[in-house]
């Protein structure tokens, strides 16, 4: 780092061997090959190629998948590298936008998974389109099975603590709610609000020991993925005719999660003899709690109680699947179910290939978290006092399915839901 620091202080120049690079377009129409030694000579003689005007040092560099990189990360590319070249002000086209795009435009339901699905993210991609012509495995004869003896092939590459599929699907999607739990406390904590405002800060961390606190309760809500989970009460059978009623009509299915079922070790609520704080990996939540503590003579128990938990046994939870497994479509966020008649469904007990194709399914947001449900949180926190019942509207927003809608790709619209 020394050398390279004095070489660029100095003006004395970098004695790289020459490589070559493939480089592109920010909307990916031209693709041309590039050789040179530096960074800079890569943005110049790319630009010179592909007839893109301003100053180099405006100009941004990508790697398919999004990663901005820069003259340090450069030296580490191995050749024949693909980059994005970007100008101010432009949208670049990753692989995973060019995928996305491709499906809506040539609106096919599935697309080859297992082996064949690193392919689609790889080079050539359009060259790869007629893949996904390919269906799915059909073979339907285990997906009754649940434990790893019974179906092998379905646990293939997962960590060998999931002794059952349920398992697996259960942390897949409290993965999935962690997901919006991380994602909303960092837009929170970034915030000028938070920054700046001490009394909205104090709200705010009521609200997020909250989020937690009732996540936990409620197992992170692993149970929409766990077919196991539905109940098997005789009044189940009466819901189960009125979920077949709602299928004819092309709405995704919602079955009653049994109150007294067995969680898996994995799920917060086996540690329900712990300490608070302890459970969560963010301690500069612990580190917020303490300092408010110093700064404004409130503890950490107060922080966690000031907003009224609900016991699990007390709420209605259901599963998004049936008792097989299969999961439907909910269809785009400004619809009332999906409009591809039926087609748009998955059911990932049944092999390994659908397993990894539901991974692009989307549990999306009607109501936005980043553009709506954030800043109105971030709004009420400046108000004398934040409330339960606005608090609680936020969290069912956020994480349940009141908001939450499960979706194919081809109906997962990216854009400003308006």
């Amino acid at each position: 780092m020394l050398v390279n620091y004095f070489r660029r202080s100095t003006g004395a120049p970098n004695k790289k061997e020459v490589m070559g690079y493939k480089v592109t377009n920010a909307s990916r129409t031209r693709k041309v090959g590039v050789a040179c030694r530096t960074f800079e000579e890569l943005k110049e003689k790319a630009c010179c190629k592909l007839k893109i005007t301003g100053k180099l040092e405006e100009i941004s560099v990508f790697l398919l998948d999004g990663s901005e990189i820069d003259e340090e990360y450069f030296s580490t590319l191995k050749a024949q590298t693909t980059l994005i070249i970007q100008r101010p002000g432009e949208k670049i086209m990753t692989d995973a936008d060019l995928l996305y795009e491709t499906l809506k435009r040539v609106n096919i339901d599935y697309l080859m998974a297992g082996d064949e699905i690193s392919k689609f993210l790889s080079e050539n991609l359009k060259a790869k389109i007629s893949i996904l012509n390919s269906i799915l495995n059909s073979d339907d004869s285990k997906t009754h099975f649940s434990s790893r003896i019974d179906h092998g092939d379905w646990f293939r590459g997962l960590d060998t603590t999931y002794t059952c599929k349920e398992a697996f699907m259960h942390r897949r999607c409290q993965d999935r709610i962690r997901g919006y739990l991380t994602k909303a406390v960092e837009q929170i904590k970034s915030s000028n609000i938070f920054t700046t405002d001490r009394r909205a800060r104090k709200h705010l961390l009521r609200a997020i020991a909250f989020f937690r606190l009732q996540l936990k309760e409620d197992h992170y809500y692993g149970h929409y993925f766990d077919r196991s989970k539905i109940s098997t009460s005789e009044s189940n059978e009466i819901k189960n005719k009125t979920n077949n009623d709602n299928d004819n009509n092309g709405n995704a299915s919602r079955e009653e999660v049994d109150s007294g079922f067995q969680c898996y070790e994995h799920c917060p609520c086996k540690l329900r003899n712990f300490d608070y704080l302890s459970l969560f990996e963010l301690e500069s939540d612990q580190i917020d709690a303490r300092r408010m503590q110093q700064t404004e003579e409130e503890d950490d128990d107060e922080i966690q109680s000031f907003y009224k938990v609900t016991p699990g046994k007390e709420r209605k939870l259901i599963t998004l699947c049936d008792h097989k497994g299969e999961f439907k479509c909910d269809g785009v966020w400004n619809k009332d179910k999906c409009t591809y008649d039926g087609k748009h469904k998955i059911n990932p007990y049944r092999s390994k290939e659908e397993l990894i194709l539901f991974s692009t399914w989307n549990l999306d947001h009607r109501i936005e978290r980043s553009r709506t449900l954030i800043p109105q949180l971030l709004q009420l926190s400046q108000e004398e006092q934040l409330s339960q019942e606005d608090v609680v509207e936020i969290y069912d927003n956020l994480f349940t399915i009141k908001n939450l809608r499960l979706v194919h790709i081809v109906c997962h619209d990216k854009g400003a839901h308006k």
